[in-house]
This record gives C-alpha cells, structure tokens and sequence, in this order.
C-alpha cells in the first residue's frame, strides 16, 4: 500500500529532506492539543497537499468531532493552512493546524506557500425562517434528552445550538449520574458513620409536610433494613432527597428536589434501554455525599449520554433537526405565549424559528460569563472575577436566563454558585487521575479537611491553603486510570506526567520528594489515614464518615495531583415547577416556555451535591420535552 511505501520518508532526518524537498510522499506531523499530541499523515503530490489523515487524537469527543472531519477537507480543498478555529473548538483546530503545518515543513515545502489570500471558515447553513412544534435552546445534556422526549411524543423539534457541536457541559463534566439503586450499593458496606449521617437526618425537626412525608417514608424503610441487613449500605429515592435538601441549606424548592429523586433512577433505566452501559457498581463523587453515582462502563466524562440521546435520534428516526452555530437571542411572546425564538445564525443573518406547541430553554447556566457571576454572587465575597478559572464550556454565559427574564419570567438563587475544588491550577479543568474521595494533602503534607464534605466545604477549605492549592493523592491502585493508560475523562496517564499535570511515586518517600514535601510528615499523614480505614470507624481528625471502597494509602505505586478550586456550577436560575414550566415573576405561569437543567433555579439551593447535575438535566430534560410536545 502507499502509506507503507512512504513511511520512510517520515523518518527521514532533516538532512535528506532538504536534500529531497517537496519529494512526493506521506509525512507525519504533530502539534499539542487540549488533551495530548494530535498526529496526523499528510500526503504530498507535485508540492501540492494530497491529503490529510489524522492519525491519533485523544482530543473530547464531542468537541473536536467536527475539526477532524473539516478542516483536513479545507485544507487539501483551499490548498491553505490558514483555517479559522471551529467555534468552542479552539485546542483541537489549532492542533491539527498546527500538525499539518509541522508534517508540511518535515516534507520541505515553503509554508508562505499555504498561508496566502484569506482565511477560511466553516459555517452550518441555516434557514432564515422555521417552523417546528417544539423549539430547544441549547444542546447539552437538558437539550438533547429534551428533544428525544419531545420527537418521541410525536413533535417535530428544531434544536438550536449557539456551538458547533453538541454537548455543552456535559462533555466537560466528569459523568456521575446520581440515583438511588439499593441493588446496586447494597454490593458495598455500611459504615459506622453513613449510619450516623441517615439516623441525624430522620431525626431532625420536619420544616414542612413534606420534609415530614419524606422523614416517615425513609424512617419506614430504613427500619426495615436496619433489621434485615444492618450492614449492607442503605439508600431510597426518600434519602437521596432529604440528603439533596439539606446538602442546599434548605434553600430548595422540596418539591422539585422529591421530583428529582423520583425521577433519577427511571433515568438510568431509561438510557440503559438505548444502550448505554453502566457499570456493575456505584462510586461517591467529590460533594455526593452518598455512595450513588452511576458512571458509564466503556464512555469518558459525559460524552456518552450526549452520544446515546443522539443514536437514539439517528436509530429511531426521530424528527430532530439541529442549528448549530445558531446563537438564541430572544424568546417571541405572542399574547403572553411563548411561540419562538429569534437567533443570529452562522452568516451573522437574523434567523427566526416559530413553535407550534411549545419552547424549551436548556441553555446552560453563567459560569462562564464573569459579569454575571460578578453580579450576582452572595457567596465568596467577589473573588470570582477573571482571575479564577471555570471548568464551564465558553458557552455557558447565561443567555438563556437573560432570554427568560426579559420574557417576564422569576429568577431565583441568582446568588448561588459553586466553586468545584479540584480542578486543575492552570486551566481550571475536570481532568486528573485520583476518584472523588481521594485524600487531600496541603503542601506542609497534612491533612485538612473531610474530603466526603460538600463542596463549598471542601472549596473553602483549600482556598484557606498556601496558594489556595493542595495536593488530591491515590493509590495507582485505586485511580481513575484503565488498564490501557487513559483516564476516565480521555486523557494519557503518560502525558499527564511528562506535562507535570500529575506525579506518579513508587513509594511515600519517592512522592513526598517529587512534591516537594517532608517524607516524615506524609507518611504519618498516610498512617493516620490508614488507622482510620482499618478500623472502619469515623475519621478522628475531620469526621469523615467512611474510607470509602479501595481508598487507603497502604502501598504504591501512588499518584498526586495539584489541585484548586474553580467556578463549575451555577445553582440560580429560570423558576419552574414540577412539570418544568417557567413561572413568571407574577408567579403564573407562562404558557409555551419551559426549562431544564442549569438553566434552571430551586432544585439544589445554596449548593449542588456532586452528581445530581447529570440526574438533574438529563431527567427534566426529559420530562419538559414530552410537556412542550403536549401543549395545545
């Protein structure tokens, strides 16, 4: 074959290149993306750019999708290196730019060459005007459950997405899904301090009726437990509440936080009927509180649900048509019915999409829009300006929420929003190699904080560090690492290290020299520590209720990771009911708009548990499409 024929000349050392410049043949060239080194094979003909093949990217699926498949085809159609970023896609279209032009010189080729005239750019074609019955705002995780649901009642959806793929923050999130499955966790232990957790809140002073409804039902139920298998880890769609409802202060709507854990395990169901694969146990992300989170078997971070709902689409032949890089400007009120929306489309034209039955806003939050969280934070006394980093996609700015409140809709919790405290220092991102319940070393090498506590907890506490940085560490053993070397957000183990994103010691004293930390100190951080986890008791340094599965720090190979905490969520927003319609700041309803997922205020209140994000949009992203299908 031809690629065998030439791949000699990739290895070539400079010297016979430039003694053979321009020399028909495949040349390799690689370029840094978000993630790793992207490597692609361009095939030069006559000095002309023949082809280009990626041939390793470990880039986020569903962001760099579109790079791979279009800018290859630009750059042999336009003879040119000088293609635009696809919109939201900026790491991966400059990596395979880059690559390409890499692979060009390794051929010899004068690069001014492809770099003349303008720049090119791929854009979606749109109509200028639609119609459809149901009308979405956004392609995240709310979205597209959203327009499942409503294709699946029978309606003829149009999804407008202001990116150029699916996803939102879905993709970016680490992929817990929440949901009681006492099956599921029955598989692991009780311990002393989990008891403790369910028998404090049985016993608190009911708020309302039903804050005590659900106290009796989870009493009932954990009485009978308690009986037959005191040992065995307890859990009920009433306990995910209550635990929901009190990790928010209390701020919560009840009723929505009830509806979500109702709704919750029906959602797993329901994606393992498209199929999606779960894994056989259940995890404890950071800020879950509880042992529930569901991951997916064979996908990384959340890109399997927007990958599911999408097959689904595709396998179902469902009415689904989607505007990407559509931005929504506007709802279109009609007799105080919302009956569409207008938007800018990818031309920079206005476009206008009408909806017979009903429009749903599932635009994401504003974690990523510093004006908004400036404006509105209660919370962390205005230290969330541009100086800390997001883990949000660059478009979650909130416009779904000011789309809504200029409708006359009720915002509420604007206030409210959430640092994630284990992000990476430089970038802000979910990435990392160490699960959710990992112990968390200060740089003196010691313990601080409870790291099964909620996040604002957790975030204040390492805020309250040298730096507002400390060091998440794990076992190789029980990492987030899979036998192939790639995390469980995509990521190389290899790559991580040699980026210095994470130190890998083969003893305690190896990791305490690579981290610049007293060996003396750590290791009586790691046998204190360990004490705990034999004893299976509650932690005497910071109450932490359980070692968890798999957590002591018994013996290496161990891994460590600087971590800080950067904006995630964002827990305000549009008011909905139970049925996902958004009420207006009248307090009634307004007929033909509801909500889902980030967008959304009530349901988590002062602070989102960890996991509840995915059970959140993705449940009533579900239940708002079948109710916008619905409307007369």
């Amino acid at each position: 074959m031809k690629s065998f024929k030439f791949a000699a000349v990739a290895l070539m050392t400079m010297a016979a290149l430039s003694a053979q410049a321009a020399a028909d043949g495949v040349y390799r060239g690689q370029a840094m993306g978000h993630n790793d080194i992207v490597v692609v094979d361009v095939t030069v003909k006559g000095d002309k750019i023949a082809d280009v093949k990626i041939v390793k990217s470990l880039e986020t699926p569903a962001v760099s999708e579109l790079p791979k498949k279009v800018i290859p085809e630009m750059i042999v159609e336009n003879q040119s290196v000088k293609i635009d970023r696809i919109s939201g896609a900026t790491f991966s279209s400059f990596a395979i730019v880059g690559a390409v032009r890499d692979a060009l010189a390794k051929a010899g080729l004068d690069l001014a060459k492809f770099q003349q005239g303008p720049s090119h750019k791929y854009l979606f074609t749109v109509p200028a005007q639609s119609k459809a019955d149901v009308v979405i705002v956004g392609g995240g995780g709310a979205g597209v459950s959203a327009a499942v649901s409503a294709a699946r009642s029978g309606a003829r959806v149009i999804l407008i997405e202001k990116m150029s793929f699916l996803g939102g923050n879905t993709v970016l999130a680490g992929g817990a899904l929440n949901a009681s499955d006492p099956a599921l966790e029955g598989l692991q232990k009780m311990s002393a301090g989990q008891r403790a957790m369910v028998d404090g809140l049985l016993a608190e002073e009911p708020r309302n009726e039903l804050h005590r409804a659900l106290i009796a039902s989870c009493k009932a139920k954990w009485d009978a437990h308690i009986a037959k298998t005191p040992d065995v880890l307890f859990d009920c769609e009433e306990l995910h509440a209550l635990q929901t409802w009190k990790a928010g202060d209390y701020a919560a709507n009840l009723e929505l936080v009830d509806k979500l854990s109702k709704l919750a395990p029906n959602t797993v169901k329901q994606l393992a009927s498209m199929g999606f694969d779960w894994n056989d146990f259940s995890s404890q992300y950071v800020g879950a509180i509880w042992p529930r989170s569901h991951d997916a078997k064979y996908f990384t971070s959340g890109q399997g649900y927007i990958d599911t709902y999408r097959a689904t689409i595709e396998k179902e032949k469902l009415p689904v048509t989607i505007y990407y890089q559509t931005k929504a400007q506007s709802l279109i009120m009609k007799d105080g019915r919302a009956v569409g929306v207008e938007a800018i489309g990818p031309d920079g034209k206005p476009v206008k999409v009408e909806a017979t039955k009903g429009v749903v806003l599932a635009a994401g939050g504003f974690g990523a829009n510093v004006e908004m969280r400036m404006k509105y934070d209660t919370q962390w006394d205005g230290k969330l300006n541009k100086n800390i980093g997001t883990t949000n996609s660059p478009a979650i700015t909130g416009d779904g929420i000011v789309m809504a409140e200029k409708a006359g809709a009720k915002l509420i919790d604007m206030g409210y929003i959430q640092l994630l405290p284990v992000t990476d220092p430089q970038n802000g991102t979910v990435s990392g190699v160490c699960q959710g319940t990992a112990i968390y070393v200060n740089t003196d090498g010691r313990r601080f904080v409870n790291e099964m506590d909620r996040r604002d907890v957790l975030s204040r506490a390492a805020l309250a560090q040298k730096g507002g940085v400390f060091y998440r560490m794990c076992t190789v053993q029980n990492s987030r690492v899979k036998p192939d070397g790639m995390t469980t957000m995509g990521q190389s183990i290899d790559t991580l290290i040699k980026a210095g994103k994470v130190v890998r010691g083969d003893t305690v004293e190896d990791l305490a020299k690579k981290t610049g930390i007293d060996a003396a100190i750590l290791r009586d951080t790691f046998a204190k520590f360990n004490d705990f986890c034999r004893k299976q008791t509650v932690d005497p340094e910071f109450g932490r209720p359980s070692c968890a599965p798999n957590i002591p720090m018994y013996e290496g190979p161990f891994y460590a990771e600087l971590r800080t905490p950067s904006v995630h969520h964002t827990m305000g927003g549009v008011a909905i009911d139970t049925d996902t319609r958004v009420i207006g700041a009248d307090g009634k309803v307004i007929p033909g708009l509801y909500a889902a997922g980030e967008v959304t205020g009530g349901i988590h209140g002062t602070n989102r548990v960890g996991g509840n994000a995915i059970s959140d949009c993705l449940s009533f992203g579900y239940v708002a499409g079948a109710n916008a299908a619905a409307m007369k």
